[in-house]
Parts: structure tokens; sequence; C-alpha cells
């Protein structure tokens, strides 16, 4: 009942039901083979295994070791921030805000520092740093399996964003002041290394099987026959409405894809890999990138454009990504106070961040098509 709840609870899942519903009554009937199986194959076993790590601590033990080394506010600042970053690329961006925010929620108990900024820069962090793998983002997955993608294909793409965006989160933490911190009252957290080694064992098989190296299915019975091994009440913690949400999606672009005024108007508005990067981005200010996402790649096969457009696009509104509505949710729980000044500082630093890259992502769309 608990799962039931949390799932329909969730206001995404629910437009995207709405969208699926009602282009099923005004375009096309429904069809199964609109949806990409697997996709959702690959989105089920990373959510399982993501969990794993989640229950196992594995991003808190480090997160714990790490900022105890901080000896500034500065110093802290760039180890959280490098902490998202780095953790979103293996544990997705939610996952690792969702670690992180409350980290920081008893850090500043130690520290004399308004927590908005904090809390924008890890949402910010997690969000630019989840571009490097496929399953960092959710949508990346989707472009991998929907075009095909190989390894290299991939990384060769997704490699010379991250840097620059790497330097950009360096370059932001500049700004917070070098005032001394003291951290030694924190917790230490132990880890589970032989359930952890397995879990890193199970990893590269959906790793494999994401890159089509073995069947995905083959992946996602790995993932489910070990998380009844480490611990079967982990399945009610996995986020089931995100695979909703892709499904749902899936039907209402596949029921547009048919309506031939529709895909002829679409196809015409994204000619080029410029329109298509631009649409990707101002698309996903208003329907956030993993609907942008579905939407723009089945008209169009400029695939590098769109990957920048929808990862670089997480930036600006609070709804361009589900990430940044997470971390804003996160902030009122744990801070309860200025919500509207988060909005405010959020909007200022995400579109001078979306502006700064999303200009340098410009000249990198013709690098690899």
């Amino acid at each position: 009942m608990v799962v039931l709840k949390r799932v329909f609870s969730d206001k995404v899942l629910w437009i995207a039901g709405i969208a699926a519903i009602l282009t099923s009554i005004f375009i096309s009937p429904p069809r199964l083979m609109d949806i990409n199986w697997k996709t959702i194959a690959s989105l089920l076993s990373m959510m399982i295994i993501i969990q794993i790590y989640d229950y196992l601590d594995f991003l808190k033990y480090y997160a714990a070791y790490l900022t105890h080394k901080a000896k500034t506010t500065q110093q802290l600042m760039f180890t959280l921030a490098s902490l998202a970053f780095f953790g979103a690329m293996f544990l997705t961006n939610d996952v690792t805000i969702l670690t992180l925010v409350p980290l920081f929620y008893e850090l500043s108990k130690h520290i004399k520092v308004n927590p908005i900024y904090p809390v924008i820069i890890i949402a910010m962090a997690a969000n630019l740093g989840s571009i490097f793998t496929p399953f960092g983002n959710t949508h990346n997955l989707f472009l991998l399996t929907h075009y095909n993608l190989g390894i290299m294909q991939f990384f060769v793409m997704s490699a010379p964003i991250t840097i620059v965006n790497f330097l950009a989160i360096f370059a932001i933490t500049r700004f917070f002041p070098k005032n001394k911190v003291e951290l030694t009252e924190l917790t230490a957290v132990e880890l589970n290394i032989p359930s952890l080694a397995l879990t890193a064992f199970v990893t590269i098989i959906i790793f494999l099987g994401i890159f089509s190296v073995i069947p995905m299915w083959g992946s996602l019975i790995a993932a489910i026959l070990l998380v009844i091994f480490v611990n079967p009440n982990i399945l009610k913690s996995v986020d089931y409405s995100i695979v909703l949400i892709f499904m749902c999606f899936f039907i209402a672009v596949g029921n547009i894809n048919r309506d031939p005024q529709i895909v002829s108007h679409l196809s015409g508005f994204i000619q080029t890999r410029t329109s298509a990067y631009l649409t990707s981005i101002v698309t996903s200010q208003f329907i956030s990138n993993v609907p942008t996402t579905i939407l723009v790649s089945k008209f169009s096969t400029y695939v590098h454009a769109i990957f920048l457009g929808t990862n670089i696009g997480g930036l600006g509104t609070v709804v361009a990504s589900l990430a940044n509505l997470l971390a804003f949710k996160q902030y009122k729980f744990f801070f309860k106070k200025n919500p509207g000044k988060y909005l405010i500082a959020f909007s200022i630093i995400n579109f001078t961040m979306l502006i700064i890259i999303g200009v340098i992502g410009y000249f990198m769309i013709d690098l690899f098509q």
C-alpha cells in the first residue's frame, strides 16, 4: 500500500498518464509495441541496483569520510559538489540529492552558511555529473537503446561536456568563503564489503545488458536475484513511478507519431542539428528533460544534439529536471524557510549556467554526428 501511495502521488506520472489517455482517445488507440521494453528493463534494473547501493550506504560512507577532511567552507562545498557530480554518474541524480541534502542539513549545524546556495549547488552538480553515464540520467538510457548506441559512441558524446561541467562546478564553488570548519562530531559509516562486492559484480552484468553485450532481461533477472539475496524489502523503495512515466510517455508519443499532420509539423520543425539542440533545451524548461527526450527523438536522428540539449536543458527552471524539483522539496522539508528566495536564487544561478554551458554545447553539436 505504501508503494502504491507513493507511486500514484507522483504528479509527473499523472501528467504522463493523462497524456497517454488523451492521445489514445483523440489520435490513435494505444499499442504495446510503442513501448521500448529494453529501456523499461534497463530502467528497472538500474532502479533496483541503485536502491541496493543506497541501502548499503555506499555514497554516505564516502560523503562522511571526505567531508571530515574539509578544513574550510569552500573546501566543504567543493567536496559536496564533487560527491554530487561523481555520485550521480552511478547512482542517478535523484538518489544523490536524496543522500547529500540530508547530509548537508547535518553539516549546516556546524557551519555558518546560507543553506540555499549549497542545496542549489548539490542539485546542479548532480544534474551535470549524471550526464556522463547512461544510467546517471534516466533519459540517457532511453537514448542509448533508442539509437542503439555502443559503449564508445556514448562516452565519446558524454566525456567532453562532462569535463566542461566539472570545470564549471569547480569555478562556482570558488565563490564560497574560506571560513574554517570543524566536523569531527559527524558519525562515520561502515561498509558491508561482501555485499558491495557482489553488488558491483551485478552492476557490471547490468552494464553489459544496457550496451547489448548480453540480453537485458538476463541483467534484470540478476538484479532481482541480488535484491532478494541482500534484502527483499529494498524492492519497496524502488521508484516504480519512473518506469510507469516512461511507459505512459512511450504510448503518448507513439500515438502522436501516427498522426500525419503532427508528424509533418514536428519533423519539419526539427530538421537541423541546431533546431534539435535548441528544441531540446527549450522544451525541457516546460515539461522536463525526460518527456522531451522521448518526444524529440521520435522526430530527429541527431542523437548528439538531443543528448546535449536534454542534458544541458536540465538546468534552468525548477521543472527542467525532476532532480531540480526533488532538491526543492528536500530544501523545504529540512530547512523550512525562504522557499521563495530559494527559487529566485535557483533561477538566477541555473539560467546563468544554462547560458554558459548551453553556448559551449552549441559549438559541440557538430563534433560527433
